[in-house]
């Protein structure tokens, strides 16, 4: 498996009862790099003074590089402040 700075969101496989849920429910998926997720983060944190971890700027990730259309009103949840200040000033200073 290829290392990602969102180390929340690599698994080995979904959880039984997710990985039902989520194929009946789940249109798609889409994927991001590390440079979104910390384009994303920085983004959140320097408009909208939001620390998120990179996991949980994945949704937001996705959006920002026009990765998933937005059309209409878009709800995206941005979570996980669960990041140390040196990590999260290492990842923006990339």
């Amino acid at each position: 498996m290829s290392r990602s700075i969102a180390d929340a969101l690599q698994v080995q496989r979904p959880g039984d009862i997710t990985f039902e849920i989520n194929s009946r429910l789940l249109e798609g998926i889409v994927t991001v790099s590390d440079e979104d997720l910390v384009d994303a983060m920085r983004f959140l944190f320097e408009r909208m003074k939001l620390v998120a971890e990179p996991g949980g700027a994945a949704g937001f990730a996705a959006l920002l590089a026009g990765k998933v259309e937005a059309t209409g009103t878009v709800g995206v949840i941005v979570s996980g402040g669960n990041v140390g200040a040196a990590r999260f000033a290492e990842l923006l200073g990339r």
